[in-house]
């Protein structure tokens, strides 16, 4: 007989059948929303925006003495991970209440960055996201700049010379720049201080880094924005430097293969990170909007029956 046909081979398919069995069943918890608790799972929802919206309203309520929490018609949130969904102050919890409340008949989870935000720290594993920022510092985009054309040189001096001059003027920081792609090494002592600043982030503040690096390719960036130093406009505006004079020099196309999603996915990513790194320094909500549950416990008895 053939060799293909022996006991290896039979055992090799029991083992790929009984894998895609729990694959299979993997997905189908992964569908179920609300679990066997009444706790409403985001892990359940479809990234693509077809999962159908299954609650009237968001509602938040005190969690403990110091935190807040987020509820969908009187059920929890837990994270994709199972972790409870906890939020430091009533400010954020209610901007994430409203984003929930403004989903249409179908859920998109792109239209939630503050939620995005919060589920990333709840659910970071710290070590390894700054492990990996870390290993970043020597190709910052920030300190890789053109000599030509002048209006680019001009545009990269204006947008990205005043992230730079945060860490030379008030930390007395040197950073080192450089004409070309050429990988260099900033000095021990930067990257030792800004290895630093990254660590000392809590972890909402490590999920705006994170986001803010990510969209500018640029560690100081990040940290800039974890520590207030930047506005909406200031953060877009670095971020996309390029991308702006590409767009101001031949101008902008569009369509669904133009400049649309390039600009529009990091002017609504910044603009979440940086409203939900000042949220995370303000104690004020809008209560008439999101009035506070006196416990979730009396909040799941008002909405479910």
């Amino acid at each position: 007989g053939s060799p293909m046909m022996g006991p290896q081979w039979r055992s090799t398919a029991r083992q790929v059948v009984a894998g895609v069995r729990r694959m299979s069943t993997k997905r189908r918890r992964r569908r179920k929303v609300i679990d066997t608790r009444g706790k409403v799972n985001v892990g359940g929802i479809k990234p693509n925006g077809t999962t159908k919206k299954f609650y009237a309203g968001a509602q938040i309520a005190k969690h403990g003495d110091n935190a807040w929490t987020v509820m969908l018609d009187g059920r929890p949130i837990i994270t994709e991970d199972h972790h409870e969904f906890i939020v430091p102050n009533a400010t954020v919890a209610s901007a994430i209440a409203y984003e929930w409340d403004m989903q249409g008949e179908y859920l998109k989870p792109f239209l939630m960055p503050m939620m995005s935000l919060a589920a990333t720290a709840i659910d970071m594993d710290r070590k390894d996201i700054i492990t990996k920022l870390i290993r970043f510092m020597d190709t910052d985009s920030m300190c890789y700049r053109v000599d030509e054309p002048s209006a680019l040189v001009r545009m990269q001096k204006k947008h990205w010379d005043p992230v730079i001059n945060y860490f030379r003027d008030e930390h007395n920081l040197e950073v080192l720049t450089t004409e070309g792609i050429a990988v260099m090494s900033q000095p021990a002592e930067t990257k030792l201080k800004l290895a630093e600043f990254i660590e000392e982030c809590d972890d909402f503040h490590l999920a705006i880094l994170k986001s803010v690096s990510g969209i500018g390719r640029s560690i100081m960036l990040g940290i800039a924005a974890a520590h207030g130093q930047l506005t909406i406009k200031k953060a877009y505006n670095a971020a996309n430097a390029e991308r702006l004079y590409q767009i101001r020099k031949w101008g902008e196309v569009k369509g669904p293969f133009g400049h649309g999603i390039e600009l529009e996915y990091p002017r609504v990513h910044l603009s979440a990170a940086i409203n939900f790194r000042n949220m995370l320094h303000d104690d004020y909500f809008p209560e008439e909007l999101y009035p506070v549950q006196s416990s979730e416990g009396d909040a799941a008895k008002s909405y479910i029956k």
